[in-house]
């Protein structure tokens, strides 16, 4: 025997009125209590309730009289219960008497249509209800069409968009250098990227043809530079030349590499170039290379000036005789550091630094076989990670972090230009006062003089404006400095004492050595805690 829920019959006799309790089989459900009670009041025939509870507990087949008079014959009955969402239709039905009248098909679709329900009966499913009525159970017939949602456009880029291009630290303790993928090269005639175009949704209805919209589509187009044409079906990106791809602000680039054996008196200074450099060799002293893209060195950058609008990558190292200088709008990646200024928007990663000043807008970090940085200062926004800092014999080393060492920078350079505008403006003051002074007393002056006089002047007026310009700079540049509580300096290995540490806005010098340890702001001054 199927599943089959409990259920109630009324019986109109010789005695008047009762009703059946028939018990569930086979694990179905017990009669409700409410809806029995709820069906007998829509009949207005009275009753016991603690026999009607009584009758169902019992689990048996039970008839409860409930009153001498006599009702009307009962039909068949039908109830219909809509969903909160609108999508489907739940029937239920009740047994008619002895000499009560069955439900058609016709009746079924009526009711519902009654209902306001115009969405399709499931007449195979009303089938085998008629064939196979089960009281007391719920049924649903009728549903409603759910929208179909639809999907985005796309755009598949076909070229490495990540080029953060952080080294590899090797099994052996050295970094990875030369494998960088720092260029997505890309040939004339090849797919870039691929756009997947939107799918609109499909409308649907629920039970009362009321039409359910899907969400909206976002369509994508490629928005591309120079040097990439769009296919006739305009699904695809291709490059007209052979160079090298890069996605910046979700616009896709193509452009072509210089590649250069060295930079020396062969090739001279190479400023403003559009695009990616390639060096094959070395960066030689007194030269400047500057790229709006990405620079790779795979040689040595000596006593020179680098400068990339994208990543600068150092294969060997810097060693800058105190006059060298690396600035990228992006990382700097680099063999070693040594008695040279290095400046990245972003991070700074390299082996070891030397005696020199390293600033990043991100996090410097300093790792491989040696892992130090030793003299000079090095200043991050985020986080410095190194083996060891400072050195036993106590060299002048200064780490900061959680300030932007740009701003600061920024801040400083101003301030020192303002000291040295005012002293000038001082110099120039009192020779075109005593000037003036002459000419009230009636002095000639030769035109010589007269335009030495006109010069000062002019000077001074320029040094007035620049000193205003000046201090508007530096308002908005204080109103912009953010302290990171959150900084951090991490010692993998030793901090030497003498070292300074800057976080924030608080200070420390180390009078002792500490190991494997964090350096973080807390309650307002510098502490230790353990390396995590």
């Amino acid at each position: 025997m199927a599943l089959t829920n409990g259920y109630f019959r009324l019986v109109i006799d010789g005695m008047g009125t009762s009703v059946v309790i028939y018990p569930p089989q086979e694990g179905g459900k017990k009669v409700d209590i409410h809806e029995l009670e709820g069906y007998l009041k829509k009949k207005n025939v009275d009753y016991a309730l603690t026999m009607l509870r009584s009758a169902i507990e019992s689990g048996e087949e039970k008839t409860v009289h409930l009153q001498n008079a006599r009702i009307f014959e009962v039909n068949e009955e039908i109830s219909i219960r809509t969903s909160e969402d609108g999508m489907k239709a739940i029937f239920r039905f009740y047994p008619p008497t002895t000499k009560g009248t069955t439900v058609t098909k016709e009746e079924i679709l009526g009711d519902m249509r009654a209902n306001g329900i115009t969405a399709d009966l499931d007449i195979e499913a009303v089938n085998e209800f008629l064939n196979n009525k089960k009281y007391c159970t719920s049924y649903t017939f009728v549903h409603g069409t759910p929208p179909v949602e639809g999907t985005d456009g796309e755009i598949k880029y076909l070229f490495n968009t990540d080029l953060s291009a952080k080294p590899t630290v090797l099994e052996d303790g050295s970094v990875d250098f030369f494998h960088l993928n720092t260029v997505s090269a890309v040939g004339a005639g090849q797919v870039v990227a691929e756009l997947i175009p939107a799918v609109p949704g499909i409308p649907g209805r629920n039970i009362f043809g009321e039409v359910l919209n899907p969400k909206p589509v976002n369509e994508v187009h490629f928005n591309h530079g120079p040097n990439l044409h769009v296919s006739e079906d305009g699904l695809q990106l291709i490059s007209d030349i052979d160079g090298h791809a890069d996605l910046i602000d979700k616009r896709i680039f193509v452009s072509g590499v210089l590649e250069l054996d060295n930079i020396d008196t062969s090739t001279g200074n190479i400023e403003n170039y559009e695009g990616n450099l390639l060096i094959k060799g070395n960066v030689l002293t007194g030269f400047r290379v500057q790229a709006t893209g990405d620079i790779e060195i795979r040689g040595v950058v000596e006593g020179a000036f680098v400068e990339a609008g994208g990543q600068i990558t150092v294969v060997r190292g810097v060693n800058g005789m105190e006059r060298g200088k690396l600035k990228a709008g992006g990382n700097v990646v680099v063999k070693y550091i040594e008695n040279a200024f290095v400046e990245a928007g972003e991070n700074v990663t390299t082996e070891c630094i030397l005696n020199s000043t390293v600033t990043a807008g991100g996090g410097i970090y300093v790792d491989g076989k040696k892992g130090f940085i030793s003299g000079g200062k090095v200043r991050a926004l985020k986080e410095i990670e190194a083996k060891i800092i400072g050195s036993e014999m106590g060299g002048d080393t200064t780490l900061e972090v959680g300030v932007n060492p740009m701003v600061k920078e920024r801040i400083a350079e101003l301030t020192q230009q303002n000291q040295e505008l005012l002293k000038y403006g001082k110099k120039i003051q009192p020779v075109l006062q005593a000037m003036q002074m002459r000419i009230k007393k009636g002095e000639k002056f030769t035109p010589e003089q007269v335009s030495q006089a006109k010069d000062l002047s002019e000077k001074l007026i320029q040094i007035q404006k620049q000193l205003i310009d000046n201090n508007k700079e530096l308002e908005g540049l204080n109103k912009s400095m953010e302290f990171s509580d959150e900084a951090v300096i991490k010692v993998s290995n030793v901090a030497y004492a003498g070292t300074r540490l800057n976080i924030s806005d608080s200070n420390m010098v180390l009078r002792t050595a500490y190991n494997y340890c964090r350096f973080i702001k807390k309650h307002g001054e510098v502490s230790m805690i353990p390396f995590v």
